[in-house]
């Protein structure tokens, strides 16, 4: 019996139709292996409403935050957010700041940053990566929610949507990448899969592989193949093959004016093409 792909989606899809979600990446992946339709069965375990509702709860839970005073710099990138939500952020974002070269004396001595501090480095990662702040300020904000509040829920979903039966080719992006790596401690899932693809993957971030399910970087035992944009922010780190080892192929694309858009990553040949191999 043929593989069936299971495309886990990243994060900011909340409200979005998954039946649509799933045409897009089918039709990117079709025109990644040069056929006018994919013939495997392909299935995306939609979580973007279930991260939504926990971020929100979250946001209701939390203790009302002192503000500060009227021109005082100690201020949270979202001031309705945890303050467990607040640490992971600053953290990720000296892992990115740290990755794309800030000066060392920039990132202070302390293990946590204060939020002076991490302003600056924001300031400093959108303006040398050309990145939009807000944009780095979300992705920072859904992936602290998805580990400090969300995984379980989040888990629970994707596992429910999960075909019950057969072997799985696992492509996954940005977010979904973290979902998919705490999906494979899970040795009812992991003896399935006969290829994980991560695309666009922020599984390079320190912080982020001190909080899986499965702490640091180890190998979940899987065929594995990576692949990154050097210009997406949010897989810096990469290659992985250093800190995670073997089996580990790793493909370097350019997607252009979009370096971290799924579709375009699906798109190149030597993404597409291994995954039709492992459907077969």
């Amino acid at each position: 019996m043929a593989a069936t792909i299971v495309f886990i989606h990243g994060r900011g899809q909340e409200g979005k139709d998954p039946q649509v979600l799933l045409r897009e990446w089918c039709t990117a992946l079709a025109a990644g292996l040069h056929v006018p339709r994919l013939t495997a069965q392909c299935v995306l375990p939609y979580y973007g409403n279930v991260l939504h509702r926990v971020t929100a709860q979250a946001a209701r839970e939390a203790a009302v935050l002192e503000m500060p005073a009227d021109g005082a710099e100690e201020v949270p990138f979202h001031p309705f957010m945890p303050e467990d939500v607040g640490e992971l952020e600053r953290l990720m974002l000296a892992d990115l700041a740290a990755g794309t070269g800030v000066p060392t004396e920039m990132l202070g001595i302390s293990d946590v940053l204060s939020w002076t501090l991490a302003r600056r480095l924001l300031t400093w990662v959108s303006k040398n990566t050309s990145v939009d702040k807000e944009i780095i300020k979300v992705f920072l904000q859904d992936v602290a929610v998805y580990l400090s509040h969300g995984r379980k829920p989040v888990l629970d979903e994707v596992r429910r949507l999960l075909p019950p039966t057969g072997d799985i080719v696992l492509v996954s992006h940005s977010l979904g990448t973290v979902v998919s790596r705490d999906l494979l401690v899970e040795d009812a899932v992991r003896r399935r899969v006969v290829l994980w693809v991560t695309a666009g993957s922020p599984l390079g971030l320190p912080t982020i592989q001190r909080n899986l399910l499965a702490r640091g970087t180890r190998h979940p035992g899987v065929r594995w193949l990576t692949t990154y944009d050097v210009n997406d922010i949010v897989a810096i780190g990469h290659p992985l093959e250093r800190g995670w080892g073997t089996p580990l192929s790793q493909v370097e694309v350019e997607n252009r004016d979009t370096p971290h858009a799924i579709d375009r990553y699906l798109r190149h040949g030597n993404v597409a093409s291994p995954i039709g191999r492992a459907c077969a």
